[in-house]
């Protein structure tokens, strides 16, 4: 059968955030004092915080890639990889999941086997990036489990054309559930869930979801799928991990079913996309756009973030910036460093940094000991 497939334009995490967020929080928010509690370590008993870059397998050859940032991490204080499995158009290694297997919704580009026996040779922590309710392809191989356009009764599209599963399907949160259990399996000792929640642009008010979607309902879904994702880890001793937007830290209602109270008490790790380049002027209490003001940004989120918590820092990995955006400041390495040390200071469980190309200042990491 012959599916039909839209073209898929990610649209920037920034715009979203910007509509989010509208023009300010209350005047903004000022930095508060550092909170208390001891910064989460590795999950596989290591005293080191987790400290990951990220791999995009599409950016280039995904091997040579692999070998790159493997050497980085080996002259670095970097110990934790950030692997894509799944992303927007579908799965990116041989999965034997029934639900993308029938769908074709695969391209293995990434050998599983050699990437998770390469970073154990090196020690390297392994974790598996998810993205979870977002997915054009299945949404058109499959619309029975997409989000719907009310007035065509296709699948629903973002502002980027771009299209969704609808949370509130079981057989969309089972099919999840089961790729991550199976990553688990292969060997990652991280599921990270990425796009966990509901759709944030387009023009919502032609959402279908088959049913009302209130955002109290919206909240109580992600938390359950992400709690059911932890036991379903759970035997074979893998973390749970979510990326939420940065403004979760902020507010309690986004209106994308993400309240970073219930989401962390699901699950291990809670990953916070605070990239300050994604703040817009006035939301935060620093002295001009959040871009030009790095370690304040991050100090900011992670002491709000820790208040929402419980004044308790350590279940937050956040992920930071190393990319420059058109019209903002470049970022470069001291700009990093800035945003990692703020973190620390404030007791997280480690960093993230995201590059979607790759490619990382290596002068903002300390070298290896």
């Amino acid at each position: 059968m012959t599916h039909r497939r839209r073209p898929t334009a990610i649209p920037s995490r920034r715009s979203v955030l910007k509509a989010l967020a509208g023009a300010s929080l209350g005047g903004g928010l000022a930095a508060a004092a550092a909170p208390r509690g001891g910064a989460a370590r590795r999950q596989d008993g290591d005293d080191n915080l987790v400290k990951a870059v990220y791999l995009n397998p599409l950016a280039a050859d995904p091997a040579a890639e692999l070998a790159r940032l493997v050497d980085l991490v080996e002259r670095t204080e970097l110990n934790a990889l950030v692997v894509d499995v799944k992303e927007d158009g579908g799965v990116y290694y041989e999965t034997e999941v029934p639900l993308f297997r029938e769908a074709g919704t695969f391209s293995p580009v990434l050998d599983v086997t050699r990437l998770l026996d390469t970073l154990r040779a090196r020690d390297i922590y392994a974790i598996a990036r998810l993205v979870t309710f977002k997915d054009s392809g299945l949404a058109w191989a499959r619309p029975d489990l997409a989000v719907r356009d009310v007035a065509t009764g296709d699948p629903w599209l973002d502002y980027g054309d771009g299209s969704w599963l609808n949370p509130f399907h079981a057989e969309v949160r089972d099919g999840s559930l089961a790729l991550a259990a199976e990553l688990a399996g292969l060997g990652f000792a991280e599921i990270q869930f990425d796009y966990v929640r509901f759709p944030s642009d387009g023009d919502l008010e032609r959402i279908d979801y088959g049913r009302p979607a209130a955002e109290g309902e919206k909240i109580a879904t992600i938390a359950r799928f992400l709690a059911a994702g932890r036991e379903a880890l759970a035997p074979r001793e893998a973390v749970t991990a979510a990326d939420v937007f940065g403004f979760t830290l902020l507010q309690e209602d986004i209106g994308i079913g993400q309240n970073v109270v219930p989401i962390a008490a699901a699950i291990d790790v809670v990953c916070p996309m605070v990239y300050p380049s994604h703040f817009p002027q006035g939301s935060i209490d620093v002295a001009g756009h959040p871009n030009d003001f790095p370690a304040e940004t991050i100090a900011i989120s992670m002491a709000a973030g820790a208040a929402r918590l419980g004044d308790d820092a350590s279940q937050l990995r956040p992920w930071l910036q190393d990319f420059s955006l058109p019209g903002m400041g470049e970022y470069g390495a001291a700009d990093v460093r800035a945003q990692i040390d703020a973190a620390e200071a404030a007791g997280v469980g480690g960093w993230m940094i995201w590059n979607a190309a790759n490619a990382y200042h290596e002068e903002a990491f300390a070298a290896a000991d």
